[in-house]
């Protein structure tokens, strides 16, 4: 019996370093987690938000790279040409449909993402399947550091706010 409860034991711990070791994706606030997912290479993560300064709708869709250690832009989707809005045709491939602007094929590398929750930009992340409207979790002006790493890593990662 004894035999059995050892090993039975020695199984769970396996297990649970397992998991400390499989990547997830964090969305981190000075006051705790918004999100804590598993994360998988090609995980589609995506920003809709109303543009500070040309008050229109954008949507930002990145992905977890390969490497499952970080986020990648792959394309934008807005309104109205302005202010860090990507055009050039070394930010990818620029193209118009209707009343939306699109940027595809760009490969921005983010280490982390930092987002602001404003007054006005009606922000939500889409991670995976799963939507957070930023107001309903962080208040305003507050920050969201979005990041991934293994479960060990990031449940204990130390952020500076401002």
């Amino acid at each position: 019996m004894k035999k059995a409860v050892t090993a039975l034991g020695i199984a769970c711990l396996a297990v649970f370093l397992y998991i400390l070791h499989l990547p997830f994706i964090f969305g981190q606030t000075a006051t705790g987690f918004i999100f804590i997912q598993r994360a998988y290479a090609q995980m589609p993560v995506t920003l809709n938000y109303r543009h500070s300064v040309m008050k229109t709708p954008i949507e930002e869709n990145l992905y977890v790279n390969n490497e499952v250690d970080g986020l990648v832009l792959k394309s934008t989707k807005y309104q109205s040409l302005g202010v860090g809005l990507p055009f050039l045709a070394s930010d990818g491939q620029f193209r118009q449909e209707g009343p939306w602007f699109i940027m595809d094929n760009m490969n921005r590398k983010y280490p982390t993402l930092s987002l602001r929750n404003g007054v006005s930009n009606n922000g939500v992340i889409r991670v995976g399947n799963k939507s957070y409207t930023l107001t309903e979790y962080m208040p305003l002006g507050s920050e969201l550091y979005v990041y991934v790493c293994p479960l060990y890593q990031g449940l204990f990662k130390e952020k500076t706010f401002r």
